[in-house]
């Protein structure tokens, strides 16, 4: 079987988990990785907190996602560093592929082009993308919700690598994230137009709860899958007690505050931002 590589670019918040879970049961020649390599743990409690930062640090390691020194070595530029951390995943990717008899590996992760991308782009000539967009306003509120730490995840906004450099001490907490959504949607086209894309395939958060509109991603992507069937949404904010994402005023003015930090030519490039149009939950 001839093994193919497709890539998600991902804001995070914006469907992963559940773009895998349709792979998982409709495409039955592929793998789908959400977010590995993950920290198994096996002891309970406690115990299982001290195990899984012990095996982040020394097995399935912050690098092998894509944080840690993998952030600080994109935003250095030591691309050599990233690739051999790619290159150990390509071999990870691989190794399940094989056990599980798939010739076609989905890496379904906000973190692939974080920095993991570089690494990637060098060790598979040629892939397809799929990038998950969920309208910016509503990705920076599901953050919010969550109260997760930006800089774990990301590198620094001002970073010379970045298509999109702003200062990170001028932006509140939101824009950051509303920054996040505007870069990783900026090396996407990057990385569309680089010449070693087969397919890249841009999909709608909202896409993923209709059985129909995925069908046509997969046809697109030339996936052999099985007549489709509902996936409830997976990770969501209401499920682990995060109450559901509901856009409020100031989070449409943190939006517009933002805009008006952009420069003329990154809004050209983004054209879903020329017509978008947030509005506050009624």
């Amino acid at each position: 079987m001839d093994e193919r590589f497709i890539f998600t670019v991902a804001t995070g918040r914006c469907g992963q988990a559940s773009f895998a879970e349709w792979i998982h049961r409709h495409v039955p020649g592929a793998f789908a990785a959400f977010e590995e390599p993950h920290a198994r743990t096996r002891l309970p409690g406690v115990l299982g907190d001290i195990e899984r930062q012990f095996r982040r640090r020394f097995v399935e390691t912050d690098e092998l996602l894509g944080r840690g020194r993998v952030l600080k070595a994109f935003m250095s530029g030591d691309d050599d560093y990233i690739e051999r951390v790619a290159a150990k995943r390509i071999a990870m990717a691989r190794r399940w592929c094989a056990r599980a008899g798939k010739s076609v590996y989905i890496d379904v992760s906000k973190f692939f082009a974080r920095g993991l991308h570089i690494g990637f782009a060098r060790v598979v000539p040629r892939f397809d993308l799929v990038i998950l967009v969920r309208d910016p306003v509503e990705n920076m509120r599901s953050f919010l919700n969550r109260d997760k730490n930006f800089w774990k995840d990301n590198p620094n906004t001002d970073a010379p690598r970045n298509h999109l450099r702003l200062d990170p001490a001028t932006l509140e907490k939101g824009e950051l994230y509303l920054w996040a959504w505007c870069e990783m949607y900026l090396r996407y086209l990057a990385l569309r137009d680089s010449g070693q894309v087969e397919h890249a395939i841009e999909v709608p958060t909202q896409d993923l709860s209709h059985p129909e509109r995925v069908s046509a991603v997969f046809s697109a992507l030339d996936l052999a899958h099985t007549p489709l069937v509902s996936v409830p949404a997976k990770n969501t904010n209401a499920e682990v007690g995060r109450g559901a994402t509901i856009v409020t005023a100031e989070d449409v003015s943190v939006f517009e505050r933002f805009m008006n930090r952009l420069p003329a030519d990154v809004i050209g490039r983004l054209d879903y931002l020329k017509t978008n149009r947030p509005r506050a939950a009624a």
